[in-house]
């Protein structure tokens, strides 16, 4: 029986991004299936007094060095946008307007046009093309707006305080450097 792990991310987070570049591996090697439940970061940092990591002095030029260090592991490609960090509000409405695999598909498109192709994703044209005409339209939408909220209340009440976040069996697992952790939990019966 396949477990199921939820992965709570906002696409401005450039170790959401990192993590989502491994869940099709970590799920090949256990069988996990992962809910993509997006929510907003900034409310996330708001609710719980944390900091966006760039945004400290000791740790924001490190910042980079990591993600290449990552990235390099990874085998995967990262530039940083010249907009970086974006203002994701829509693109994170248009996500919630989404389930299953055309979540998690337009989820990677936004992804790669962000952290590898260097789009402006707060634009609503760019949204507009890589999620489709009719989610960018229910982002405006009260239901689509109220949903993302509570995903975000949720994802905090539950112990969230950053991104990625993921919860397996109501235990939490924070960040993409933690990830192991949740792999081998995932073995476990």
């Amino acid at each position: 029986m396949s477990r199921t792990v939820e992965f709570f991310y906002d696409i401005v987070s450039t170790y959401s991004y990192l993590a989502s570049t491994q869940l099709e591996a970590i799920t090949e090697r256990t069988g996990a299936a992962f809910v993509w439940r997006p929510f907003l970061l900034g409310g996330v940092f708001k609710a719980t007094g944390n900091r966006p990591p760039a945004s400290l002095p000791a740790r924001g030029p490190y910042l980079l060095k990591d993600i290449q260090r990552w990235c390099k592991l990874y085998g995967v490609t990262f530039n940083l946008p010249a907009d970086f960090p974006a203002n994701t509000l829509t693109a994170m409405r248009a996500l919630t307007a989404l389930e299953g695999d055309e979540r998690v598909a337009a989820s990677r498109r936004l992804y790669r046009a962000y952290f590898v192709e260097g789009r402006d994703i707060s634009d609503a044209a760019v949204v507009a093309d890589l999620v489709g005409e009719g989610p960018l339209a229910m982002a405006a939408d009260p239901a689509v707006k109220a949903a993302l909220r509570a995903t975000t209340e949720e994802a905090v009440s539950r112990g969230a305080f950053g991104a990625p976040s993921f919860f397996l069996d109501g235990e939490m697992y924070f960040g993409n450097d933690r990830m192991h952790f949740l792999e081998a939990a995932l073995t476990v019966r």
